[in-house]
């Protein structure tokens, strides 16, 4: 029976190739997609999975609420002192583990240094996460303070081989200086789906021995410099286990500000919360560093299962609109098995074969097509994935099953309706469905309904964007570019790098700042400052970004008091803090036990990104110790000989550590990371659902212009033209798209105002944008089936006449 069964499907296909195309060619576009979809977030559900205790660890995350303000600050750091204190007082804590990062990491082996991925944590690490030891033993890998747990990769790289214990490498501590360590373990690379990841890993010891500044600043209980970790008894009250932790909490901060300089300072409350280890990854909140990477956003998954979805159905809907129209052409068919004893069931049976046979025809060229896109989907995404994770058991069986789910949706309902059709009227011809079937409407007005939506976001997102690169910023980006000395070299070589830049001749100008976004609060009149950005700059970098004085003057060398008690603000400090009609250059400011004079002011400008709001700037004058990031703005198209010219310079005086440089648009841009992805994923997405229900509307354009064809003919010895034909057999279908359109325009309109509502300075959402995504859809579904009714309306009318 089954291969009956196959044989009449098989037989189906062929005698009906336009419906068999458009079938099998929507159902491999959406499974391919699906199929990367489904891998990706599989990938994202599966971090850290492979830590045994992963259930007991949590990450300590922090609430700090601004008495001043009422902002509660989210973190993922804490300082060092957290996880000694909650585990000497709480039972139920078995352990902790802190992991800090290293800066400029640079490992040495004889005469080649490398920049690696350098992480300090504390002994328990590996009695905590599941780490796979090659060489080397777990309990004991961190009893020195000077030794070193390396990744097999890191073996290979530097030695050659891993049988490396006792061997020493050497590495740079933030200083600059060369530390020899003592290798003590081998452990195996980290997997891609790890969130804490490193290549070099050093006792906490190690780092706090290193710096004793470091060491005597962590005794706030508001410092956050840090991941600490939990391992919670596997009989934990994590409430409970939380509880305690707030009320210890609370009591050392109490004390802080008990014995804090500042009286009148208004106590900020710090809540602390255990976060599962298994929620970090996809926690875009609580951000922290520190050897914790591959980042994500929940919101991701869960827009791509919901696209994932929307091209399942839309695939499904083509199929059934199609089976549906067939059905027709099937009547006696259908009745004369039935006469012969064939029962609803049996007949239910053969169609869902016929679409799942379909479906198992479409799902090869979907893995082929999957395959070759996974690079570029991996790009699109921002996560590695490798093509042998299409190839692994759990992948395979979850896209069979995917596969049977699709045809049992697509083939479901056509099969029902079709076994249900009465023998006698089948065999009669007479059918309930015809070119008025109201299932088939509705359904092709749900697709274009999507895709209006879609083309919708599309368009807005694009002028967003076309927004964001034509507005003037209130500074200059073309033709300069960054990058940073070492941390510990900035007093040492900052002046003489930017003295020797400032000389080559393809250079017109050289600055440097400190990092981006500092903030601090300062007294006016008494009364505290919101928290307000500011910079250290030298005297040239507010000329070299081109950013204009509203008054007074830039900073100079020819002014003692600039570096000690001078500041420049820009036009929202002055709006937001001095009163009106106020000379701001008659107001002081004080600050860390400072009392500055506002020498100039500059026009605001978008520093941060266009959903924030340009706020209070400061800038200090450098004493040449902080501003490390050097700018330099190079000669129109000499580019590359002037960044060639910029390494000689660095490897003179850091030979060692390489030159990474960025343009300042590229900087410029990574503030808009999520929203680029963001509108790459819809843009995509609406051509994949155009491209699907253009192509069922061309197989139902068929299949009417099929059902037409004595009429066609009637009409055309009566005398109808091509055109007047042609526009009769479109009008149908151009009806829905409008309709569709209806629908889609308010709808559209509430999704795009939604996602502006993220940018402080956006455009505005006017009405012919929408008339333009209207005529464009309709433009595409009349090309659609344009040709179909073309062709019809040209076909020899004695032909059309004599068709059976």
């Amino acid at each position: 029976m089954i291969l009956i069964n196959l044989k009449i499907a098989l037989r189906s296909l062929i005698q009906n190739k336009i419906y068999s195309i458009v079938n099998i060619t929507g159902l491999a576009i959406a499974l391919s997609v699906v199929l990367l979809i489904m891998v990706y977030v599989k990938d994202d559900l599966s971090f850290d999975r492979f830590h045994k205790n992963g259930n007991q660890i949590f990450r300590l995350v922090a609430d700090v609420h601004d008495p001043n303000t009422s902002e509660v600050f989210k973190t993922g750091n804490t300082g060092h002192i957290q996880g000694p204190i909650f585990k000497d007082q709480i039972p139920e804590i078995e352990t902790f583990c802190r992991f800090k990062n290293g800066w400029n990491t640079l490992v040495k082996n004889g005469n080649d240094a490398f920049e690696e991925e350098l992480i300090y944590a504390d002994s328990t690490v590996f009695t905590m996460f599941s780490f796979e030891f090659l060489i080397g033993n777990p309990k004991t890998a961190l009893d020195k303070s000077n030794n070193i747990v390396i990744t097999q990769p890191m073996a290979q790289k530097y030695f050659g081989s891993i049988d490396v214990l006792g061997k020493l490498l050497y590495v740079a501590d933030e200083a600059g200086a060369m530390k020899p360590f003592e290798v003590s373990a081998v452990i195996k690379k980290l997997p891609s789906n790890s969130t804490i990841q490193f290549d070099l890993l050093c006792s906490f010891r190690n780092m706090l021995i290193g710096d004793t500044q470091y060491t005597s600043n962590e005794t706030s209980w508001f410092n956050s410099s840090l991941n600490t970790f939990l391992m919670l008894r596997s009989d934990a009250d994590i409430k409970h286990t939380h509880d305690k932790i707030q009320k210890i909490t609370q009591t050392h901060v109490d004390e802080e500000f008990a014995n804090s300089d500042d009286k009148e300072a208004k106590k900020s409350q710090i809540i602390y919360k255990l976060q599962p280890f298994f929620d970090v990854h996809l926690d875009p909140v609580y951000f922290a560093t520190n050897g914790m990477q591959h980042w994500s956003d929940v919101k991701y998954p869960k827009i791509l299962s919901g696209i994932a979805l929307l091209l399942i159905l839309i695939a499904s809907i083509n199929f059934i609109n199609l089976s549906l129209a067939r059905s027709v052409q099937r009547n006696k068919e259908i009745g004369i098995r039935k006469t012969l004893g064939s029962t609803r069931s049996q007949m239910f049976l053969q169609f869902l074969n016929e679409s799942t046979f379909t479906t198992l025809i479409a799902a090869i060229p979907a893995f082929v097509l999957a395959y070759s896109l996974l690079p570029a989907f991996s790009a699109l995404t921002e996560k590695y994935l490798s093509e042998h994770v299409l190839f692994t058991k759990e992948t395979l069986l979850l896209y069979i099953l995917l596969v049977f789910i699709i045809s049992l949706i697509a083939g479901g309902y056509p099969a029902y309706v079709m076994s249900g059709f009465e023998a006698i009227k089948s065999i009669k011809g007479k059918t309930l469905l015809g070119t008025k079937n109201y299932v088939r409407q509705s359904l092709v007005i749900f697709q274009f309904t999507l895709a209006g939506i879609l083309m919708t976001g599309t368009v807005f997102l694009t002028l967003q964007f076309r927004y964001i690169n034509t507005k003037p910023l209130g500074y200059e980006t073309a033709d300069r570019y960054r990058f940073w000395l070492p941390w510990g070299k900035i007093s040492e070589i900052g002046s003489i790098v930017k003295s020797e830049l400032s000389k080559l001749s393809d250079i017109e100008l050289v600055s440097s700042k400190s990092g981006d976004f500092n903030r601090t609060k300062f007294k006016v009149d008494s009364q505290d400052t919101d928290w307000t950005y500011y910079e250290h700059i030298d005297e040239n970098h507010l000329q070299l970004m081109n950013i204009p004085l509203v008054s007074g003057r830039y900073f100079s060398g020819k002014y003692a008091l600039d570096t000690v008690s001078n500041i420049i603000v820009n036009e929202s400090f002055v709006r937001e803090n001095i009163p009106k009609n106020i000379d701001p250059h008659q107001y002081s400011l004080i600050g860390s036990q400072t009392t500055y004079n506002i020498i100039g002011v500059v026009k605001d400008f978008h520093y941060a990104a266009f959903n924030e709001k340009i706020e209070p700037m400061v800038f200090f004058l450098d004493k040449g110790r902080q501003a490390g990031l050097i700018h330099v703005k190079i000669k129109k198209g000499r580019d590359k000989e002037a960044l060639a010219a910029i390494q000689t310079i660095y490897k003179k005086y850091e030979p060692l550590l390489p030159l990474e440089y960025q343009s300042l648009e590229e900087f410029r841009m990574e503030s808009y990371a999520q929203e680029l992805r963001e509108k790459k994923i819809v843009t995509y997405m609406s051509i994949l659902v155009i491209i699907i229900a253009c192509l069922g509307l061309f197989g139902l354009a068929t299949f009417m212009t099929e059902r037409r064809t004595k009429e066609i003919g009637i009409r055309k010895v009566m005398g109808a033209g091509v055109t007047g034909i042609a526009i009769l057999l479109s009008k149908e279908f151009i009806k829905l798209v409008i309709i569709s359109i209806i629908i889609a325009i308010p709808l559209g309109y509430y999704f795009v105002n939604q996602w502006l509502e993220n940018f402080t300075y956006r455009i505005e959402i006017k009405w012919w944008y929408f008339v333009f995504v209207a005529l464009v859809a309709i433009l595409i579904a009349f090309i659609t089936v344009f040709y179909q009714s073309v062709s019809a309306a040209t076909a020899d009318p004695v032909k059309s006449l004599k068709a059976e």
